[in-house]
This record gives C-alpha cells, sequence and structure tokens, in this order.
C-alpha cells in the first residue's frame, strides 16, 4: 500500500474512532492529499465506495464546514474540495462547540438543582469540563493566531 493511501485509510480511522463515520475521514484525507477539488465520481472511484455512500457523507462534511461543494458552469457534477477553514479555526470551531455545550448543560443543572442536587453536582462538573476545554482550546487557538507554527494549508 502506498504512503498515501494508508494516509488516507488511516485518516478513515482516525475519523472512525472520534464518532464519525470511516468514509468521511477517508474523503478528508482523500482531499488533503489531492490538493484540489473532486468530483463525487472521482471520489467514490478512488475510494472504492457507492456515489451514494459518498454523497452522504460529503454533504454531512460539507454542512459541518469540513469541506465545501463547488460547481461547474454546464457541468451537472458536484465537486468538494477542503473549506478554506485553517487548523486553528477548526480548534476556535470546536471550543465554541464546547462553550455551546456547557450552556445548554448549565440550564439544565439549573432546573436540576430542585429535583437532585447529587444528580446537579455531578452534571455541574460535566459543565465545568467542557468551559476548561472550550477555554483552553480558544487560547490555544489564540496563542497559534499570533506566532504559532500551524499552517493553513500545505500545497
Amino acid at each position: 500500500m502506498s504512503a498515501t493511501k494508508r494516509f488516507v485509510e488511516e485518516f478513515g480511522l482516525i475519523s472512525q474512532e472520534g464518532g464519525d463515520s470511516r468514509i468521511s475521514g477517508r474523503i478528508m484525507g482523500l482531499l488533503v492529499v489531492a490538493g484540489h477539488e473532486l468530483s463525487l465520481s472521482q471520489i467514490s472511484e478512488r475510494l472504492g465506495v457507492s456515489r451514494a455512500s459518498v454523497s452522504t457523507n460529503a454533504r454531512q462534511l460539507a454542512r459541518r464546514g469540513a469541506i465545501r461543494l463547488t460547481a461547474h458552469a454546464g457541468d451537472r457534477q458536484d465537486y468538494y474540495q477542503l473549506s478554506n477553514l485553517s487548523y486553528v479555526d477548526v480548534i476556535g470551531e470546536i471550543a465554541g462547540r464546547f462553550k455551546r455545550h456547557a450552556r445548554t448543560i448549565q440550564s439544565c443543572v439549573v432546573e436540576m438543582r430542585d429535583e437532585d442536587a447529587k444528580a446537579a453536582e455531578r452534571a455541574a462538573g460535566m459543565q465545568e469540563f467542557f468551559e476548561k476545554s472550550a477555554e483552553i482550546l480558544d487560547d490555544w487557538a489564540n496563542s497559534l493566531r499570533t506566532g504559532g507554527t500551524m499552517r493553513k494549508d500545505a500545497k
């Protein structure tokens, strides 16, 4: 197996381990190594996966902002490419998601206190986890923006 193909496959496994689909990770890995947009047919062919599965997973990745759909005048095919988000922006997006989780949990904790104080305290621990994690991720992203070494993308 070539190193490039191994990268695509490993990215799929990383995605799967993180709770996403393996195909989503393989699509991301393929777009990283390709360095340019690919049609659904090209992605399907290169990964050996059905067009329907590629389409479903690509739409999900596009909704999350990881990749973006592009179109060509006169061409009915959908094309996908990596989004313009830098790795630092991804860290910021995760921090934002963790902040939203903390707010959601906090509203539950407030309501739970009268029902079950011990359960509310345990849930508050989860809220604190999300708040602190978001803080750490924000600090890291800001540090990288002001002089860190993560590149937007490698060409």
